[in-house]
């Protein structure tokens, strides 16, 4: 928001861009009275979803994200303060619209707000992590509807077919696509290991990313995984959210 700027100084500043919806603006209104605006106070993102996260495990209050950016506010406000004062603040919209992004730890990470403990390898790259329950999977004994139900509902394009910690198979709409047009009435009650692919390109987590890079660039997915253990995907979104981390950490 310009608003910050507008208020310290005066004058109009340039304006950025911001993932908290429904607050800040790039323009003054016409009826905003500034002349009682004694301080004003900008809030990334970052700050606005933490304090969210934090009020929700520590007083059970599921807020929304410009929520976040009040709370933060007034908080910097009264550390900022000499002498103790009763301060007052709105939560003025609810969590709920936000279950899928600010309290959605994927999501974050896939935004850049979430740091990861970095392993130095292409574990880093996967936002969904098998080790930490994310994965979205099957099992060849699922039926097709199970894979295109779960695509849908994580609006994903491909699921890993798992077997005691390991993968055996992937399916992707693809897949899924050409069993139903193949004029096949029970196509989503087969088992999925009749359309699986298990003909399956894995890599290491050790291996240079140049060779992830290759992988995609044929259209295919990462596979992670080694002998005994799966690790995750690896998309095209996800390359390129590991990308743009690295730009802005430089």
């Amino acid at each position: 928001s310009i608003l910050c700027d507008f208020v310290k100084s005066g004058k109009l500043g340039s304006a950025g861009s911001w993932l908290v919806e429904g607050i800040g603006e790039d323009f003054v209104p016409a009826m905003a009275d500034f002349s009682l605006v004694k301080a004003s106070y900008t809030i990334s993102d970052e700050e606005s979803f933490q304090t969210c996260r934090t009020l929700l495990m520590k007083e059970g209050i599921l807020a929304g994200s410009s929520s976040g950016v009040l709370i933060a506010s007034a908080v910097q406000y009264a550390q900022d303060s000499k002498t103790p004062k009763k301060i007052v603040t709105f939560v003025c919209d609810s969590g709920n619209k936000y279950l899928s992004k600010l309290y959605n730890d994927q999501w974050l990470a896939d935004h850049g707000l979430i740091v990861s403990n970095n392993l130095g390898d292409l574990r880093d790259l996967i936002v969904a992590k098998y080790d930490e329950q994310a994965v979205v999977s099957v099992s060849r004994d699922d039926h097709i509807g199970t894979a295109y139900s779960r695509m849908k509902l994580y609006d994903i394009s491909q699921l890993p077919v798992l077997e005691n910690d390991r993968i055996v198979g992937i399916i992707d709409e693809s897949d899924i696509l050409l069993r139903v047009t193949s004029n096949n009435e029970n196509a989503f009650k087969e088992k999925i290991e009749t359309c699986m692919s298990s003909d399956l390109v894995t890599i290491p987590p050790r291996s240079p990313i140049d060779t992830a890079i290759s992988i995609l660039q044929k259209g295919l997915v990462v596979i992670v995984a080694d002998e005994n253990r799966f690790y995750g995907l690896i998309t095209r979104i996800d390359l390129l959210n590991y990308l743009r981390r690295q730009m802005k950490g430089q």
